[in-house]
């Protein structure tokens, strides 16, 4: 467990506020992902890390549509200024990204994009190729893991991620269910919905962080052991870290915990 590490681990104090660049990811099927690199400042080379969006429509921001949410800019930006350099992009179909307005929809080639998107971190000027992560949030973390598999990455960290298929979260099921297989078919709705993410979990080779509010009302954060357990039963390298006191997107009063910044950026790193 990493619970010590919220309220004791001490990193240097952060620097210069960090830059950002545009960064173009080329996917599946000749779509092209449109993203954001926030750089640490410093010489580098920096670790680095994908940040993987979670369900819905969101933007590399964590936002829906044309407001709210900076959920995802404030992690890229409080692990930037703790030395880790982080890549997060509009998903296909969203924002600026490529692809029919649905696609984000099918966690297919969700997954595939976050391989493609780790790939191009990896070859850009200035990445510690020896420490590269993929961050998953919510649905982004079993796609993450999924992605591990065939990304040159070194290490995964989920935040906040179901440990069930999404079909089977309280706020997923039933009509929600139904709407999809409506919106999107049987094919598309079915390997969104009904995936395990403990197979994933178990396949996934890197050592991984899995770090969970415990005031998630959208995925219990009993869900974090069940990934746990899917991972020591395959024998794979495996922390757990409870946030107390935090949602679904890991916020204070609109602010991220620095002690979970700390601990995740000390694991990539």
């Amino acid at each position: 467990m990493l619970a010590a590490l919220v309220s004791a681990l001490v990193l240097a104090s952060p620097s210069a506020a960090p830059a950002e660049r545009p960064v173009t990811i080329p996917a599946q099927g000749g779509q092209v992902l449109s993203g954001t690199l926030t750089v640490p400042a410093g010489p580098g080379p920096f670790p680095a890390a994908v940040f993987v969006g979670g369900f819905g429509p969101t933007n590399r921001d964590g936002a829906f549509g044309e407001g709210g949410g900076r959920a995802y800019r404030g992690i890229a930006e409080g692990l930037a200024q703790r030395g880790v350099a982080v890549l997060r992009y509009d998903k296909r179909g969203i924002g600026l990204s490529t692809g029919p307005a649905l696609s984000w929809l099918d966690a297919r080639p969700l997954a595939a994009d976050a391989s493609a998107a780790a790939r191009t971190l990896a070859a850009l000027p200035g990445v510690d190729t020896r420490r590269v992560a993929l961050i998953g949030h919510s649905q982004g973390g079993d796609l993450a893991l999924r992605a591990a598999a065939g990304a040159p990455v070194t290490r995964i960290v989920t935040l906040s991620a179901p440990g069930r298929p999404l079909g089977g979260l309280p706020r997923v099921s039933g009509a929600a269910g139904r709407f999809l297989d409506r919106l999107v078919g049987t094919e598309v709705a079915q390997a969104t919905l009904s995936r395990d993410p403990r197979r994933d979990a178990a396949r996934a080779p890197q050592p991984a962080l899995l770090v969970h509010g415990t005031r998630d009302r959208t995925v219990p954060v009993s869900d974090m052991a069940r990934l746990a357990s899917a991972r020591e039963q395959a024998g794979r390298p495996t922390r757990t870290l409870a946030v107390p006191g935090v949602g679904h997107f890991l916020e204070v009063e609109g602010r991220v915990p620095a002690g979970m910044l700390d601990a995740v950026a000390a694991f990539v790193d």
